[in-house]
């Protein structure tokens, strides 16, 4: 039987320390990204310039640094709105699938990281 999920046979996965992430539709002003993240990895403490993103837990559980709020834990079907210029992270507590729609100008070299476990700050 073929591979039903969305995008997986038009686009690569991207290997990441933290795990790894599929571009579903990629525009001029939004993207649709879906990330896989190892239990116990995170991602870097960044922020972002010319973009906001939203999102949504599909499966597993995650905590979120969003700005100066306290960690929040979301489980799936639980949605995320991160401002431009917000310090946040995703850590998955357990293996974690989310659905990322960036909106603005999304672009990877749009990174701003403050901290990364995996000496990825410049």
């Amino acid at each position: 039987m073929p591979n039903k999920l969305i995008g997986i046979n038009n686009h690569k996965l991207v290997k990441r320390p933290w795990g790894q992430y599929l571009i579903l539709e990629k525009h001029p002003n939004y993207w649709l990204k879906k990330l896989f993240i190892n239990k116990s990895e995170q991602l870097s403490l960044q922020s972002h310039k010319h973009r906001y993103e939203i999102w949504i837990v599909l499966s597993g559980k995650i905590r979120v640094q969003n700005g100066s709020v306290a960690k929040l834990i979301l489980k799936p079907g639980e949605y995320l709105k991160i401002n431009k210029n917000t310090k946040h992270r995703i850590c998955g507590i357990t293996a974690a699938v989310i659905l990322e729609a960036a909106f603005g100008k999304p672009q990877e070299k749009d990174i701003i990281r403050y901290e990364d476990k995996y000496g990825r700050v410049k």
